[in-house]
């Protein structure tokens, strides 16, 4: 089963020219930059394509262009084809875009919001004060102990993205950092300046995101289409209240992006696709995992097409059998013999027999099929004690591998309940 999660880069993957192609070809995308123009107040495109490498790296112009642009390129995917993401991830700016594809926000309020966290990122120091850089092939660790030494009362730098198993990024104040990079490199770091103006996810942002705080508090969100990973925890999101929650600290926590992948490779994602400018986050991917397919929009078009005419051809399981076969390989935390007949017993006997019937009979499972099966897994989950947070990946999962994703919010009631004694560890 091909199981794909979307991708969407940050900031530093912008380029002159970046979506030039895609911008000819597609009046769809046309439209989108002719929306963006008017909420900016000036000519986004007329900046990307104008040739002016360092004004497009300044922050205030390359998160809408990249968030433009890669919303652009899976709108465009999603005018073509008809795919179900098991998850989507995006790397701190591209975080914004993965909620806005999942249909969080609506384009338009997104946009506002990357907008202001731009403007007030780029502002929360003076120009030529903050600084990032990659280091390669040194453990964390090693390059955590370098940030404290360096580190002192009045400037400060600390690890900004934890990237992949020997990259990490340290952010913080200019001059530190090239202190750090030349000391890191004597003991065998490879080390890349990046093209940011600003030190991001660090503390010298904190009152920038209290700003942004009051910005997100405005801003409407709507339950997610489809599953999305934070930067903050490297968990999915489930509820509105979450994202908020998150959200609201995105801006001064570490990107735990190499968490983030490890996570979707252990609910079983197998292939990644990068939408975006550059190819960045697939590059990652591939140092770290040679096993895994992992492919970049402007690279490997043709071949993101062909895995998705697959996923789509794939003959997928039914709600009822999903859930039969998941209460059967869930771990027992309950050794009450009554409470085990009552709570997992019948009701799994119950969903037994309508599994069979569906078959007998050849028909594609309701509305009433899917809820009965539900309310038993629920009833299952409870009674063995399965912790909250797997109850909901498998919940999740189960409506990813269906292709039911699109019921999921009229489900969540029975899902989510809070009135049985669940298991939180």
């Amino acid at each position: 089963m091909i199981k794909i999660a979307l991708l969407f880069p940050g900031q530093g993957s912008q380029y002159n020219m970046m979506g030039k192609a895609l911008y000819e070809s597609s009046p769809e995308v046309r439209e989108i930059f002719h929306r963006t123009n008017e909420i900016l107040g000036y000519d986004l495109l007329g900046i990307i394509n104008e040739g002016n490498m360092e004004k497009l790296t300044r922050t205030e112009y390359a998160q809408p262009a990249i968030f433009a642009y890669s919303y652009a390129i899976f709108q465009s995917i999603c005018k073509e084809k008809k795919f179900f993401p098991s998850f989507m991830a995006g790397h701190s700016l591209g975080e914004f875009t993965a909620l806005t594809c999942a249909e969080v926000f609506r384009y338009e309020d997104a946009l506002r919001l990357v907008m202001e966290r731009a403007t007030i990122m780029q502002q929360a120091t003076s120009d030529g004060f903050g600084g990032m850089a990659a280091i390669n092939g040194l453990h964390p660790l090693l390059v955590e102990e370098e940030c404290e030494r360096v580190s002192n009362g009045e400037d400060k730098i600390v690890v900004a993205n934890y990237n992949s198993s020997n990259q990490v990024v340290i952010s913080g104040a200019n001059s530190l950092v090239k202190v750090a990079t030349e000391n890191l490199a004597k003991i065998g770091a490879i080390t890349i300046p990046l093209k940011v103006s600003a030190p991001f996810h660090t503390p010298y942002l904190e009152l920038s995101n209290q700003m942004f705080q009051r910005a997100i508090a405005q801003t409407q969100m709507a339950g997610l289409k489809w599953p999305v990973i934070s930067n903050v925890d490297a968990k999915p999101y489930y509820h509105p209240a979450e994202i908020r929650d998150r959200l609201n600290v995105q801006m001064t926590s570490a990107v735990r992006w190499k968490e983030t992948i490890d996570y979707m490779l252990r609910q079983g994602v197998n292939t990644f696709i990068e939408l975006g400018p550059k190819t960045a986050l697939t590059n990652l991917i591939k140092r770290d995992f040679s096993h895994v397919r992992a492919y970049s929009y402007e690279d490997n078009y043709e071949q993101i097409m062909s895995i998705i005419d697959e996923q789509v051809a794939e003959k997928r399981p039914s709600v009822v059998s999903r859930s039969l076969g998941i209460a059967v390989c869930m771990r027992n935390e309950n050794w009450d013999d009554a409470e085990y007949q009552k709570g997992v017993i019948e009701p799994y006997r119950k969903i037994q027999a309508l599994g069979n019937k569906l078959e007998e009979e050849g028909r594609e499972e309701s509305f009433e099929d899917i809820k009965q099966a539900i309310e038993m897994l629920r009833s299952v989950f409870v009674t063995k004690k399965v912790p909250l947070e797997e109850q909901k990946e498998r919940f999740t999962q189960i409506f990813d591998e269906t292709k039911k994703r699109h019921l999921f919010d009229d489900f969540a009631p029975i899902m989510f309940a809070e009135k049985e004694v669940v298991n939180e560890k």
